[in-house]
């Protein structure tokens, strides 16, 4: 059964070799429109994680330490953490 239940829409024409490709890399109960929907998935993955690699090396960055509610939210989890190690040793 497919893994796709949406139902068609459109024909593709492609080049043979495009189909045997299509083939080569189809998963059991996959049809042509799956295998094109997943590889569409894995190059948009694929291009939000270069945009992410870009922006950590161009973009520009402040520490967390600087921001107010980042401290805040840091001690608030160190007590939290403290108040379940002391709970944890009374046991």
């Amino acid at each position: 059964m497919a893994k796709n239940s949406t139902p068609l829409t459109e024909k593709v024409l492609v080049s043979e070799d495009t189909k045997h490709i299509l083939m080569s890399i189809r998963e059991p109960g996959e049809r042509y429109g799956d295998v094109i929907g997943r590889v569409l998935q894995e190059r948009k993955r694929h291009d939000f994680i270069a945009h992410l690699d870009k922006i950590a090396k161009e973009g520009e960055f402040i520490p967390l330490d600087s921001d107010p509610e980042y401290t805040c939210l840091k001690k608030e989890m160190h007590r939290e953490s403290e108040h379940r190690q002391a709970g944890a040793t009374v046991r």
